[in-house]
């Protein structure tokens, strides 16, 4: 009868909302297995972007869930919180200190290659990410070079060395280019106003 009873939940959590899986799991911690088969695959989509290794995305997941269950609480306490967005911050700020700490140690200063996180990190992350529409749409109001240097480095996932080649610009200058680029797309998302950022724009 237990067995039948403990089917029978899990059964009925796995059609609930994320919100109710999340408070029943401090009760019944194995139904937090659900979250986690609901939401790795992108968790590791966008860790992996971040830290652009596989093993270090899993780590990193792995943590985003651990704090994900432990501070559970922190969620309940506000009745309009949604799960996907305060979950989708958790393992964002935690890629974003595992990168920290890997680049601090290697004794590397680049620009963080988070783009399209970085950008939309106080705005609603997993509504955003899962928009390429609102993407395409701020990438088209771009200068075509800078447009097409964004899509090669973050749509297409070329390398550095890959779009210097094809470019035939050096990587210095490419970092440089990114960058500006980031700041414009950065510019025309909070804005709206395409024009004003554009004319202040030094190609």
């Amino acid at each position: 009868m237990l067995e039948e009873a403990q089917l029978n939940m899990n059964q009925a959590m796995e059609e609930a909302t994320d919100e109710a899986i999340l408070v029943a799991a401090k009760q019944f911690p194995d139904l937090f297995e659900i979250l986690v088969e609901r939401y790795q695959k992108p968790f590791l989509r966008m860790a992996g972007r971040i830290l652009n290794s596989k093993e270090a995305a899993e780590d990193s997941v792995q943590e985003a869930f651990l704090k994900i269950y432990r501070f559970s609480d922190q969620l309940r306490q506000d009745n309009d919180s949604k799960f996907k967005s305060w979950a989708y911050r958790i393992v964002f700020n935690t890629a974003l200190t595992h990168y920290r700490k890997t680049k601090r140690h290697a004794g590397e200063t680049e620009y963080l290659d988070t783009m399209f996180y970085d950008v939309l990190k106080d705005k609603d992350i997993a509504g955003e990410m899962n928009s390429n529409i609102l993407v395409k749409e701020i990438l088209e109001k771009m200068p075509r070079d800078l447009r097409e240097l964004l899509e090669m480095h973050y749509l297409k996932e070329l390398s550095y060395a890959e779009i210097s080649r094809e470019k035939n610009i050096t990587i210095p200058a490419l970092k440089m280019r990114l960058f500006r680029a980031r700041e414009l797309f950065r510019k025309l998302l909070e804005s709206g106003e395409e024009k004003s950022a554009l004319k202040g724009h030094i190609l």
